[in-house]
């Protein structure tokens, strides 16, 4: 009898606290939109460029985060990807989202790239060695050396 009880307990609380991991693990509408308006621009064309800040001639990748952001919320965003890092919520690699921010570095910044995480372990971002926005995995050997975090922007983000 005590084993059947405490067999239900833990069948109960295991239940629980599924239910409420699989609700905290919903996309927030931020999140939702970002993810939607980073895979459309898949298709956009938009080119990249060093410091770029139009999307008719060219964006750089902060720049281009910034863009979705606008055009999906309707909210700014800082310039840079190191400021865009000091943004929103520290989530663990294992918690991503689509519509999560994904850093990375190189060897002069720690913060030197950012994109859109999309799901399946794949970003968007506007690539200075392809010359476009393009996809990208994060299991590939180049972006797993270099990744350096995830941020997740509420629908509480401040936005200036």
């Amino acid at each position: 009898m005590r084993i059947a009880i405490f067999t239900g307990l833990v069948v109960f609380v295991v239940f629980q606290f599924a239910g409420m991991a699989a609700a905290a693990e919903t996309p927030s509408e931020t999140n939702r939109l970002l993810a939607a308006e980073a895979t459309d621009s898949l298709s956009s064309g938009i080119r990249y460029k060093y410091g770029g800040n139009n999307p008719a001639v060219g964006l750089d990748c902060s720049a281009f985060i910034a863009y979705l952001f606008k055009e999906a919320i309707g909210g700014r965003l800082p310039r840079t990807a190191s400021q865009m890092s000091e943004m929103g919520d520290k989530v663990s690699p294992d918690r991503m989202q689509p519509g999560d921010l994904v850093f990375f570095r190189n060897a002069r910044r720690a913060i030197a790239h950012v994109g859109i995480y999309i799901g399946d372990m794949k970003f968007v971002h506007a690539s200075r060695k392809h010359g476009v926005v393009r996809e990208s995995s994060l299991t590939t050997p180049y972006w797993k050396n270099h990744f350096n975090g995830v941020r997740r922007l509420s629908d509480t983000t401040p936005q200036s």
